[in-house]
């Protein structure tokens, strides 16, 4: 009976519950002010599960404090790998690849996306430099020729 009681109470306990930040944007300033909000991730992928709360955008109570997302709404289209975004963390280098088109929402509106990308992953300590791309694997908003300047560094 004890075992019985035992394995119930594992069944019906939670898994524990992994906080995370997420950074949205407080102003529309370049890049951009950032506020963190708490949010609780179901599971052990908090990286992913930040990413997916930052597309999502502040809550109504987080939007009336002013924080706001560029990024959700500028997602569209098809998607190329069956969700909205892969993202792989390898020797310390986060690499968000969107597999839909992000589109552009102006210098500014870039700069605070890319901001709240990089606040949002850097918070993670396997994290030191944060590599965004968009579905032409070209980094994200890069006009340059080469389209690198995020992976290198130099335009």
């Amino acid at each position: 009976m004890k075992e019985l009681l035992m394995a119930t109470v594992l069944a019906v306990t939670p898994i524990q519950a992994n906080t995370v930040k997420v950074y949205f944007s407080t102003d529309y300033g370049l890049p951009g002010k950032v506020a963190a909000v708490t949010r609780t991730a179901p599971h052990a992928g908090v990286a992913r599960f930040a990413v997916e709360q930052l597309i999502k955008g502040p809550t109504e109570a987080e939007r009336r404090r002013g924080l706001h997302s560029e990024l959700g709404k500028q997602i569209r289209g098809r998607s190329d790998c069956g969700a909205d975004f892969q993202l792989k963390v390898v020797n310390g280098t986060a690499t968000l690849r969107f597999c839909r088109t992000v589109w552009g929402n102006g210098v500014g509106g870039d700069a605070r996306m890319l901001n709240t990308i990089e606040q949002t992953l850097r918070q993670f300590r396997t994290v030191k430099k944060v590599v965004v791309l968009g579905k032409d694997r070209r980094c994200l908003f890069d006009h340059t020729t080469r389209g690198t300047s995020c992976i290198t560094g130099h335009e």
